[in-house]
């Protein structure tokens, strides 16, 4: 049984582990709610815009002289799937449960399910870009440690280089692997097509009153895509900071609940071990008394 000196030891060496994972979770709380703002904010605006795309192109499919501009092809003409580009997206930084496991097991789910055809990744984070080299792919691109307001730059710079690469036909599709957030204790990996966009049956699709639109359809088209394109890659970069913050605090919650319940059991063996050395102090004493 280990003496009272190495329980001791012990109990700080938990103490001291417990001090940090609280302030783990307080630091993980704020981002989260920083976070859950930037969210919030975001989603209806992705939702009305994504209407609003649809509600264009609709426009235009149901128009006798539809033309579509080079952008716009990727959201109307679909083509065989030769070589797909990739965005997967995972923490810089460990000790937030099973958040990486999840997200990479769902993008190599997705590598398995494209058996012949060609990938590119995508990495945002360190742990993605981690996986994607042990899984054999060389990033296209790799962002690690970009903060909170940094994320928009990095969306924008993704949309722009996949609708160049569409339009070029160096790619036949975008997609984006990351967690969906639905709160702090619940995070669901999503694999998102990005584009070509797979529009609803027509019966079902927004604004059935034909828009007026100016100048043009296709102009505007032209314009909204791009934007449509980085605001729903912001969309899952932000669902994946905040699912990354929240399963961090959610982690660093049990952490410190577990070494709470760890510093109660060795303070129950401290005492226990001093009662007994008490006790046979005493009965050495009594003993001694005796003779």
């Amino acid at each position: 049984m280990a003496g009272l000196q190495d329980i001791r030891r012990r109990i700080r060496s938990v103490k001291n582990t417990q001090q940090v994972t609280k302030a783990m979770k307080m630091i993980s709380a704020v981002k989260l709610r920083k976070s859950q703002e930037r969210l919030a904010a975001m989603r209806p605006y992705a939702a009305k815009l994504q209407d609003m795309a649809l509600s264009v192109v609709s426009a235009v499919q149901g128009g006798d002289d539809a033309e579509f501009g080079p952008i716009a092809m990727a959201f109307t003409n679909p083509r065989p799937e030769k070589v797909v580009r990739v965005v997967v997206v995972a923490s810089d930084k460990g000790l937030c449960g099973g958040f990486n496991a999840n997200v990479l097991k769902k993008a190599s789910g997705f590598l398995a399910s494209k058996d012949g055809v060609k990938v590119e990744v995508d990495a945002v984070g360190k742990r993605a870009a981690e996986w994607a080299r042990k899984q054999g792919h060389k990033p296209m691109s790799d962002h690690t440690g970009i903060p909170l307001p940094g994320l928009d730059r990095v969306a924008q710079s993704l949309a722009d280089e996949a609708a160049k690469q569409y339009i070029a036909g160096d790619i036949d599709a975008l997609y984006i692997v990351y967690n969906h957030f639905h709160s702090a204790m619940s995070q669901e990996p999503t694999v998102l097509r990005v584009f070509p966009v797979e529009l609803p049956p027509a019966d079902e699709r927004p604004f059935q009153v034909a828009p007026l639109l100016e100048p043009d359809a296709n102009t505007i088209l032209e314009a909204l895509l791009p934007r449509y394109l980085g605001i729903t890659l912001l969309r899952g970069l932000l669902e994946s900071s905040a699912s990354e913050h929240g399963a961090r605090m959610a982690s660093m919650d049990k952490a410190s609940n577990n070494a709470g319940e760890m510093i109660s059991k060795l303070t129950l063996t401290m005492n226990k071990i001093r009662q007994a050395s008490i006790t046979n102090q005493i009965i050495e004493i009594v003993s001694g008394a005796n003779a």
